[in-house]
């Protein structure tokens, strides 16, 4: 037995260490996260939110949000297009792409990276900034080549363990006139209900193209992530969750079965009760 506290092999961890961690939901492993260009966002009594760019909305005229300004960076790369003949519409295209990553979107046929696997995720969760920031530059480049100026993004909803044909979505965008009509067209309700729609003013959000300084080609982002999230990817997302997670939907349907049936027994029971003592 050891005589002092000094001679324990196993010291116990400094209080200090637990004043920062990383505000992701998920376990993270430091040399893991670096190698995939992630950095841990620390978080401590001291931290200013308002100074952490993590979604689209937070990006502003000095500077975009770091997966935004990853996807514009992949486009202006492989797009094959001259400076010139890069359009507003290209521009909004981009975003849109980004927030629909945001709202937990990916792009069809795209595999989802090892520490992003649904079986290392919370059922709850949809925001992963490590997910945004890895398929930032994988933005399916074909869209941009219809020469019909049609945009289509097929994308699939990435958590849950949904078969893939009933959580894929194509997100259809069409330039009228200043502003832009976006439709989400969900493989499961495409055939049974109307699709949710949304008109974007183009040229506010986008005023000006700048391929050198990418933050003066945007502005009021936020108003524009809510407006896409609340018309568009919300409801699809939720619609997601209550036909194919319903343990999570507060309401008889996401109840388990054995529980419904209790409920339903009780029901039975009370109806005879009041036909009984009250003759009804």
């Amino acid at each position: 037995m050891a005589e002092s506290s000094d001679e324990n092999p196993w010291p116990l961890p400094k209080v200090e260490d637990d004043h920062e961690r990383s505000r992701s939901p998920l376990e993270t492993v430091k040399e893991e996260a670096e190698a995939e260009g992630y950095q841990p966002i620390l978080v401590s009594s001291k931290t200013d939110w308002k100074t952490v760019q993590l979604l689209v909305e937070d990006s502003h005229r000095a500077s975009l949000t770091p997966s935004l300004e990853l996807a514009l960076r992949h486009f202006l790369a492989n797009c094959k297009k001259d400076v010139r003949e890069i359009s507003r519409c290209d521009l909004m295209i981009v975003l849109i792409y980004v927030i629909a990553l945001e709202s937990g979107l990916i792009p069809a046929g795209a595999s989802l990276p090892e520490k992003c696997r649904p079986d290392k995720a919370h059922i709850y969760r949809t925001f992963d900034v490590r997910l945004v920031k890895h398929f930032a530059t994988r933005l399916p480049m074909g869209c941009f080549r219809d020469a019909s100026n049609v945009y289509r993004l097929e994308m699939v909803f990435a958590y849950g363990d949904i078969p893939g044909s009933r959580a894929a979505c194509e997100i259809v965008a069409r330039p009228s006139g200043d502003s832009m009509i976006v439709n989400l067209i969900s493989n499961y309700t495409k055939m049974i209900s109307t699709n949710p729609c949304t008109l974007i003013p183009l040229n506010f959000h986008v005023p000006s193209i700048n391929t050198v300084r990418l933050p003066l080609c945007f502005q009021s982002l936020k108003q524009l992530s809510v407006k896409l999230k609340n018309d568009l990817f919300v409801p699809f997302v939720a619609m997601m969750y209550q036909q194919f997670i319903p343990i999570i939907n507060p309401s008889l349907t996401g109840l388990p079965q054995e529980l419904k049936d209790k409920i339903s027994a009780y029901k039975v029971v009370g109806q005879n009760l009041k036909h009984i003592f009250l003759g009804k």
